[in-house]
């Protein structure tokens, strides 16, 4: 009699096993945003700064884990050390769990902080939500267009940290390839009107931002 009912309850449970797998298996198929999936405890994530251009990370999930998951555009990462810029990603990030566990990425990216050096290889990040809907939409629309990177990068610090053009020129000028001084200053300046207008593209007025006031004065002047 015990038997039977071990038995009994042995394929009750078989049963209601396999009615879960297909749940389960539609439910980890799903897409799911990284920073859930961290705080869930489905995915475990390290990450550390890579320079001034991207993040790298390598991500793991659990036995029930999502085999799917993305990065939002504007994710930030912080740097655990002070005194290191803050990174946020530059459009949608997917990354494919579905093969393998694990997946090593590099994420790309953008400072958010003109000021301070950018992290290396040792300096761990940890990722946030974006606090500004602005810089969401911004690095959403630089994920679609990718544009130089000056461009994408002074755009960035115009929502991260108002600088004045004063403030980042001399970084636009180092990645400004010329022969000569006229050349260069060309370079410079469309680079800094493009980045207005990558703004504009994204729904953000730039006539907020420090360092495009005066091409907005210039422009307002012409008309």
């Amino acid at each position: 009699m015990i038997r039977r009912t071990l038995l009994a309850l042995m394929m009750l449970g078989l049963l209601a096993l396999a009615a879960l797998e297909p749940a389960l298996a539609r439910r980890d198929s799903q897409p799911v945003n990284l920073l859930e999936a961290m705080a869930t405890g489905r995915v475990d994530a390290v990450f550390y700064g890579n320079g001034d251009q991207s993040v790298r990370g390598r991500i793991r999930r659990s036995a029930f884990g999502p085999e799917q998951v993305y990065l939002e555009p504007g994710t930030q990462f912080l740097a655990q050390q002070e005194g290191l810029q803050g990174m946020t990603t530059l459009g949608w990030v997917p990354i494919d769990l579905s093969r393998h566990a694990f997946a090593y990425v590099t994420i790309p990216a953008a400072c958010t902080d003109y000021n301070l050096p950018a992290p290396t290889c040792y300096d761990r990040m940890s990722p946030v939500g974006c606090p500004d809907p602005r810089m969401a939409a911004l690095s959403e629309h630089i994920g679609r267009v990718r544009p130089e990177r000056p461009v994408s990068q002074i755009a960035v610090w115009a929502i991260a940290n108002n600088p004045a053009w004063e403030d980042v020129v001399g970084y636009v000028e180092g990645h400004a390839i010329a022969e000569t001084d006229e050349q260069r200053a060309e370079i410079v300046a469309g680079c800094r009107r493009r980045a207005a207008e990558l703004l504009q593209g994204a729904g953000i007025s730039p006539a907020g931002f420090r360092m495009f006031r005066e091409i907005v004065r210039h422009d307002a002047g012409a008309e």
